[in-house]
């Protein structure tokens, strides 16, 4: 009995100091054809994502947007695929945030700040919820 608890006192003082190890998805961050987390590149003009042909020619953007670029003001998304939830990142230039929204912002909105993310999942018949 003394032995059983030796070792299980062992046992649990071994695991409470192994490091712990973070197991989640990791993208390729870029503008090629294997990129999951796609740079679109924005400018002061860009207020639209079309998500079905914004990024990669010929391909849909994958779940992770990273906004680069002057980008300002609102963004109207479009084009979501159903089932996805979408994480739009904004490293743009300017200090200003910005919001994302399906188009017209009828199923609400994201503020996004510089360096934040936000997410937004698209439910059915491509309605992007950003609430």
């Amino acid at each position: 009995m003394i032995a059983a608890r030796w070792v299980s006192l062992g046992l649990l003082s071994w695991l409470c100091c192994q490091p712990v190890s973070a197991s989640s998805g990791k993208y390729l961050i870029g503008q090629d054809d294997r990129s999951g987390a796609y740079e679109v590149m924005f400018d002061e003009e860009k207020t639209t994502l079309d998500l079905s042909k914004d990024c990669y020619p010929g391909k849909v953007c994958p779940p992770v947007v990273v906004m680069i670029g002057r980008q300002v003001g609102t963004i109207e998304v479009s084009n979501c695929h159903e089932g996805v939830m979408y994480t739009f990142i904004n490293k743009g230039d300017l200090d200003a945030g910005v919001v994302v929204q399906h188009e017209g912002g009828l199923y609400g909105s994201r503020g996004i700040p510089q360096f934040g993310m936000g997410s937004c999942f698209c439910y059915r018949e491509g309605n992007l919820m950003c609430g």
